[in-house]
């Protein structure tokens, strides 16, 4: 069966479309999401359908030019988010040890298995979704300003907290170049995952089992 492929203007007609709609809806995602845990989870959930809904076109049409073996795609993604994920996390380790926080490890290795796929399903929205996308928008950009521009848009969704949000912007970078050079998630994710576990565990003193519990016992 033949695949009827889409002009560029046509397409990058409809993504505009798209893109203007999220540009309008994230200001009111950024107010009420910090407010509401239950929201920000209900539309994660219910962008990252829209992702699957639309993944085979985004495939066939967005990213349909890339050449690399998957394989090698896959080992190279790991190897540049061991060695990049690895030095940071050490880095909250020895500022927990420094600071005197009292960490429960059997919560963090818990916390961390949640997060896998929570973080798989941001990836997604913005890797496969949204990067695509401002590749086509703007076909002439590099893939470092492309990676900046995602990684920026990336830490903008973790305000207010400028701290946090500067750390994902600098991570979100990082995670958008290696998608574009690899296109694999798996890596990222487990990346994302670690990172934000032990960033949450080890310097803000969070325990994010212990408060999910919590907040599933009074609901």
């Amino acid at each position: 069966m033949e695949v009827t492929r889409q002009s560029p203007a046509g397409l990058r007609r409809r993504i505009g479309i798209e893109l203007g709609i999220l540009a309008v809806l994230t200001p009111l995602f950024l107010y009420y999401a910090p407010h509401e845990p239950g929201l920000y989870a209900a539309l994660a959930l219910a962008f990252f359908a829209i992702v699957a809904i639309n993944v085979r076109n985004t495939h066939e049409y967005v990213w349909a030019s890339h050449a690399l073996d998957r394989s090698a795609g896959l080992r190279r993604s790991a190897r540049m988010m061991t060695l990049l994920t690895l030095p940071p996390a050490a880095g909250f380790f020895a500022w927990c040890l420094w600071s005197g926080h009292t960490v429960s490890y059997l919560n963090l290795t818990l916390a961390f298995c949640l997060y896998v796929p929570w973080a798989l399903l941001q990836q997604a929205i913005f890797q496969l979704y949204l990067l695509g996308r401002l590749r086509v928008m703007i076909p002439g950009a590099s893939a470092p300003v492309l990676a900046v521009l995602n990684g920026t848009l990336y830490g903008l969704v973790h305000l207010p907290n400028p701290g946090l949000a500067l750390l994902t912007v600098i991570a979100g970078s990082i995670w958008s170049y290696a998608y574009l050079r690899d296109r694999k998630l798996l890596p990222i994710a487990l990346s994302h995952a670690l990172l934000g576990s032990t960033f949450y565990y080890f310097v803000d003193a969070r325990d994010l089992l212990a408060e999910l519990v919590t907040r599933l016992a009074f609901n």
